[in-house]
């Protein structure tokens, strides 16, 4: 199977020991919704706290950091965090190949650098105006009575440049040009790179069906769609009209609601499924998993019902907390896990009988194996390290729903 995926990829550069009741976080500190500010928990684009704080982002980061530089850094993404563990589920029997952004700075180095140690059988990043794609994460683990928090900056830069024609555009040094040439297609955190999630409709999700190719979208938080509408129901595509092409569509739970307007996660899924998507899954931290199939698609039929998480992986991680690492990228790995799952499920089935289940059973221990890892992204030491790794839990996992899920009422 050859996979190819595009949307948000960046560098996550992590700020640690930081300190909330400073005067200069008090200053940089939001005082009305939506305003740019920063709020302890949440994330602010680097563009609109420039504004509220009246100077150039880098000075303000100096501000706050102490001038200090990163404590560490890390790839992350929706996108690429679950296409990365995608390739390293499946190995060298499937292609998996991601199609990303990057601007002219030291930065695009760092992302290179990464996607070269992971096992993609190809990357294009597309050079674009702006800086390359970052996160900054500022940590202060006092606050909060010592339960500790964090803060996310986000710079668009690059990525708000990057625009669906940009991904078929002929690279003589990329073989796999042709973005639609796949079988299954990717769009993950679209909402981080504004003008493909604006074209997810026309032309990507009508030119990856006319390819033939299954289709996956996988949600982040709409904050543009936030700032524009604090409260308002979230568009996916540029008229809201993107489901009917989306054979499988992943989403948290504040996503989907969010995102279809309803009030839990079980009338969300209805929705999605009745505005013609073919399946969904809906994640909810560590409560179980909703999903479900319709009648017409890429999966067998399967009625709305609930997946537990991994009895196993909880059990380790309270009995090994040396191996503990943290819950960073739990939802990218588990949107990774069910693209794997969808690979191996294509290959053996026609469409129209792929299994759902056991594609979501792939992600949520997927999903948990993460929390093993400090980040979202794993390097593997040798190939199918993580694969090796993730089987006995995933074995596991198989005998503890072969009772059934639990059906939604």
């Amino acid at each position: 199977m050859v996979i190819h995926g595009t949307g948000c990829c960046l560098i996550d550069f992590l700020y640690a020991n930081e300190d909330f009741s400073s005067l200069a976080f008090k200053a940089a500190r939001s005082r009305t919704a939506g305003d740019g500010g920063l709020t302890p928990g949440k994330l602010v684009f680097a563009e609109d706290f420039e504004r509220f704080m009246g100077k150039p982002y880098e000075e303000a980061l100096g501000e706050l950091t102490g001038r200090r530089p990163c404590t560490s850094y890390n790839l992350g993404g929706p996108s690429v965090v679950s296409l990365a563990h995608a390739a390293q589920m499946l190995g060298r029997e499937h292609r998996v190949s991601f199609f990303g952004v990057r601007g002219g700075d030291s930065s695009a180095a760092l992302v290179e650098k990464a996607l070269a140690s992971l096992p993609f059988a190809s990357f294009r990043l597309i050079g674009k105006e702006g800086a390359t794609p970052r996160t900054d994460v500022l940590s202060d683990p006092n606050y909060d009575g010592g339960h500790g928090e964090r803060t996310f900056i986000n710079l668009l830069g690059a990525a708000a440049n990057l625009a669906a024609e940009d991904l078929s555009k002929s690279a003589p040094d990329f073989p796999e040009e042709d973005f639609y040439n796949a079988d299954i297609i990717a769009f993950g955190g679209t909402g981080l790179t504004p003008l493909l999630h604006d074209s997810l409709r026309s032309p990507l999700l009508e030119q990856s069906a006319g390819h033939g190719a299954a289709t996956v979208v996988n949600l982040v938080y709409d904050f543009r769609g936030e700032n524009t509408a604090p409260g308002g129901k979230w568009k996916l595509g540029v008229n809201d009209d993107a489901y009917p092409l989306i054979d499988l569509l992943i989403a948290d739970r504040e996503e989907a609601l969010r995102t279809s307007g309803c009030s839990s996660t079980e009338e969300a899924a209805s929705w999605f499924l009745g505005r013609g998507t073919g399946a969904v899954i809906i994640t909810d931290g560590a409560r179980p998993v909703i999903l479900a199939a319709g009648k017409k698609g890429l999966f067998a039929p399967l009625p709305l019902q609930a997946l537990p998480v991994s009895e196993k992986i909880n059990q380790d991680l309270a009995a090994y907390p040396e191996r503990r690492g943290d819950t960073t990228g739990c939802g990218d790995n588990l949107a990774g896990g069910v693209i794997a799952g969808m690979a191996e499920q294509l290959s053996l089935a026609k469409r129209g009988a792929a299994d759902l289940r056991e594609c979501a059973a792939m992600g949520i221990v997927s999903g948990g194996f993460a929390c093993f890892t400090v980040g979202g992204t794993c390097y593997e030491s040798r190939e199918g390290e993580k694969r090796a790794l993730l089987e006995p839990y995933l074995a596991a996992y198989r005998r503890q729903i072969a009772d059934g899920g639990q059906r939604c009422r």
